[in-house]
């Protein structure tokens, strides 16, 4: 399997050759380890933007996070990435997830780590997610709603945050 690597402000590639659903259970496999050696009770926020596949690598994101034993605030719709780091910091989590690959063309998608104070996370914590990416990383696949009625994950939208 090829070494996913994070270069600034996150990891892109392109849908379907390298940013595919494998690739981002691994980067959320990696990510929900780390979130929870900072906090047995981390919670993550995500959100995606409206590249094509978002609501998709959102949703494989989420069940690997939830699978994990992390509470998911997530919007049913797309979001900007501002809305992502305001919500880290409303919800008190652990870490943001955008999937977004900002400037680049239509054809990447992306996903970018924030911090619980709503910036980006600093380069040492980012490669300690990328140390932790698994080679592989399958699991039981199960929707956000379903996530949401086993308590794990909760709906959340613009609405929700404080101005």
């Amino acid at each position: 399997m090829e070494k996913i690597k994070f270069g600034t402000d996150g990891w892109r590639g392109i849908i379907a050759k390298d940013f595919t659903v494998s690739n981002v259970k691994r980067v959320a496999r990696a990510t929900a380890d780390w979130a929870q050696q900072q906090n047995k009770d981390a919670t993550i926020i995500i959100g995606y933007d409206c590249r094509f596949g978002g609501s998709l690598f959102s949703a494989a994101a989420i069940n690997v996070l939830c699978g994990q034993g992390i509470k998911v605030y997530y919007d049913k719709h797309f979001v900007s990435t501002p809305m992502i780091s305001l919500g880290a910091k409303h919800y008190g989590c652990e870490l943001g997830i955008i999937l977004t690959a900002s400037h680049n063309p239509p054809s990447y998608n992306g996903y970018k780590l924030k911090s619980k104070h709503g910036g980006p996370l600093i380069q040492q914590y980012i490669t300690e997610v990328e140390n932790l990416i698994p080679d592989v990383y399958e699991t039981e696949d199960l929707s956000p709603e379903e996530w949401e009625a086993k308590g794990f994950a909760g709906v959340c939208g613009p609405g929700d945050f404080v101005f």
